[in-house]
């Protein structure tokens, strides 16, 4: 295995998780340092940004998703990626609208882990190549995020659906939301199948909103024109 020497920051209440993670991450050849609070956090950030950050959800004080937000705000090319022992869906679908790259669980699955981490420093290896494009080039067409295509859909989703009606929000938003974050997810998992699935579920989704009055002419055709950079990013017309 090629060493890696990338920086990781993980962000947990409970001195074990932090222990346990550190010593799995240290084998794979990533620099690890620990922080154990929100406000530990940002004081450290404010000194040296690693290249990602493993931020636990729950903590007291300041939790997981205010932090978030301030990293997002201040730090915005480091990717974060939000453990939790609590499979709450609608916290999952709150970070990732706020710009966590994905949400997973405790007791963590190690190799989910690890690809999660790779994807996240070639991201961010793409991002910082991109913008020395754009510095040593003239202005060109807007380019994917750090998050890539399948980010970019599920943010556009959640964006749309927050404007909804009621009665349209339950019956379209809901499931739209679902489907983008199950786009993310299961892009980071590499679970290619149900990628598509949930690529093929936001654009009969999107059909309806149409049909139904929910979304403008306009409004889907921009939405629409995001799946389809998506799709073509995983090899589909």
């Amino acid at each position: 295995m090629a060493e890696r020497k990338a920086r990781i920051l993980i962000v947990d209440d409970e001195p074990p998780v932090v222990q346990l993670l550190s010593d799995y991450l240290t084998r794979q050849g990533f620099e690890v340092s620990g922080a154990y609070s929100g406000v530990q956090t940002l004081a450290r950030l404010s000194q040296q940004q690693p290249d990602v950050v493993l931020l636990d959800v729950r903590m007291p004080e300041l939790d997981g998703v205010e932090v978030l937000r301030r990293i997002r705000e201040n730090y915005p090319r480091i990717p974060v990626l939000m453990v939790s022992g609590n499979d709450d869906v609608e916290l999952a679908k709150e970070t990732v609208a706020l710009g966590a790259f994905d949400y997973i669980l405790k007791p963590v699955d190690f190799p989910y882990l690890l690809r999660a981490i790779d994807k996240m420093l070639a991201a961010s290896v793409a991002a910082a190549g991109t913008a020395e494009s754009r510095a040593a080039e003239p202005a060109a067409a807007p380019s994917p995020s750090a998050h890539g295509l399948l980010y970019d859909v599920a943010l556009e989703i959640f964006k749309a659906t927050r404007s909804l009606k009621p009665m349209a929000r339950e019956s379209v938003g809901i499931p739209l939301e679902q489907a983008a974050l199950n786009v993310v997810l299961r892009g980071v998992g590499d679970e290619k199948l149900e990628m598509i699935r949930a690529l093929n579920q936001i654009r009969t989704l999107l059909r309806f909103g149409r049909d139904l009055g929910d979304f403008s002419d306009d409004e889907h055709r921009r939405l629409e024109g995001h799946v389809a950079r998506a799709r073509r990013s995983v090899g589909l017309s």
